[in-house]
């Protein structure tokens, strides 16, 4: 039952750091916020992954 916890909050913090970043946009729209922003969903999107474990297959050599 722990992963599930652990899904629905991940989840969540996507979705708040969603609305977060538009409602911080649409307050403060400087050209900083358009590294910023990124900046923290690819955080976000790494954490995620390390904590769940999901294979990330790169590019694969030929022979």
């Amino acid at each position: 039952m722990k992963p599930l916890f652990k899904y629905i909050f991940y989840v969540l913090v996507l979705v708040l750091l969603v609305i977060g970043s538009i409602l911080l946009y649409k307050t403060h729209p400087e050209a900083q916020l358009a590294f910023t922003i990124p900046g923290l969903f690819i955080l976000a999107y790494s954490k995620l992954t390390d904590d769940i474990k999901l294979k990330h297959h790169g590019m694969v050599r030929g022979r």
